[in-house]
Order: C-alpha cells, then structure tokens, then sequence
C-alpha cells in the first residue's frame, strides 16, 4: 500500500478554522477481479485520529489519544454486492425496515414481528421458542444449493401445518430468510413459516435483495431487522 507522504497536520487553531477538511489519500495496488476464484479480496483496517494541543502560556493537552476510531473494510466483491468494488464501516448497523401499514409487505411485515415478538403464534411450536433478527443479527448466506434447501424445508412445514395449497394465490413465507445462515435447515427450529399472499411475499424478497445490494452485504455479513407499524 502506497501511504501519503504526510500523515499528520500541525497549524494554528485560526488555520484549523479556515481549513478544517484535511484528505489523506492510501492507495493499494489493483490485483484485477479474483472473485470467480472465491477471493473477494476483503481487506479490514482500523482508522484512528490523536489530537492534541499546545500554547506558550497553558499546559499542553495530551488527552486526545486515539479521539476518532472507524473500522473499514475494502471489497472486490463481484456482482453479488451490486458495484463489483466498495467499502463499508464495518461497525454500523444494517436494518431491514418493513412496516405494517405498507400494503406491499404487510402480510411479510406482521409475520416477522409476531416471529420476534409473539413467537407463540408461529409454527413450529415449541415452548421457550426464540427467533433471532432483533437483538441476534441475521447473517447473509449466499450458497444457493443451501438456500434451496432452506426453502423446501421451509414448504414442508407449511405443508404439514396447513396442507395442500397449491392453485391458490399464497406463498410459504419463511424467516429467518432462506438466504440467511439462521435459515430453517439450521437445525435449532428457531424460524417461523406462514402462508401469505404471494405478491406480498415477492416483494418482501425483492426488499431483502435491494437492502443487500445497498448496503455491501456480503456472505457471512451481520443485519439486523426492524418491524415498524
């Protein structure tokens, strides 16, 4: 990685003033797309800021040891993050916000609240049933041979709670999501399945997607998911 020559500012406190944006600029050679080889080239650092004082007639102040800190991660991803390159603060919190007065996802939107909040009304049953989403985070799961696999797990369970649906306009929502690690072949019963209308259904997947693609989520990456009303 080429550094800036420069990596610290020292001016007086009216110059801060006048110019208080400072760019430093590290620049890492571009080894070319490795993602078709499973090499996304994730890259983590952490960016820490000192800032201190001095003046002829007061004690300097010393106290501003490491005042600014931020964790990034640089990616050449591919296509499964939407721009095939990009960066993330790795400490933010990632949501996907659904209401239960939007009539696109209502249905989505209200099986996901009772799975975090009323999970006694969510099948499978069991007593002490969790589901993780709110204060456990999701993790992306991008195999689509896993993904399958969660989903027709998932259609067994509603098969077995309500039967035969086909010919009609429902779907099998699941959630935890099929494309999560805490998907319904996890194997702890902490996901819930509930018939749905199936445009409600469709396009609470294509908002799960757009929140991916949005917000660099890659596999393994942690979200978080927020039911208002």
């Amino acid at each position: 990685m080429t550094a800036p020559q420069t990596t610290g500012r020292d001016e007086l406190l009216g110059v801060w003033d006048t110019k208080p944006h400072w760019t430093l600029t590290y620049t890492s050679p571009d080894k070319g797309a490795l993602f078709d080889q499973g090499n996304q080239q994730r890259v983590f650092s952490t960016v820490t800021m000192d800032l201190s004082a001095s003046s002829p007639n007061a004690a300097p102040f010393t106290g501003g040891s490491n005042v600014y800190n931020s964790s990034v991660r640089y990616d050449y991803a591919g296509k499964i993050a939407g721009k095939f390159k990009g960066t993330v603060f790795t400490k933010a919190r990632v949501e996907l916000v659904m209401s239960q007065k939007d009539p696109a996802v209502n249905e989505s939107a209200l099986h996901i609240y009772d799975a975090l909040n009323r999970p006694e009304r969510t099948f499978p049953s069991w007593p002490g049933k969790t589901v993780p989403g709110a204060k456990e985070p999701l993790h992306r799961l991008v195999d689509k041979e896993k993904q399958q696999k969660n989903r027709a797990r998932s259609i067994k369970e509603c098969e077995k709670v309500w039967g035969d649906y086909k010919g009609t306009d429902l779907q099998c929502d699941e959630y935890p999501f099929a494309s999560t690690k805490e998907g319904s072949t996890k194997g702890d019963n902490r996901f819930s399945v509930r018939l749905i209308d199936g445009d409600d259904n469709e396009t609470g997947g294509r908002r799960l997607d757009q929140m991916y693609t949005l917000n660099r989520i890659l596999d393994g990456d942690a979200f978080y998911m927020k039911i208002t009303n």
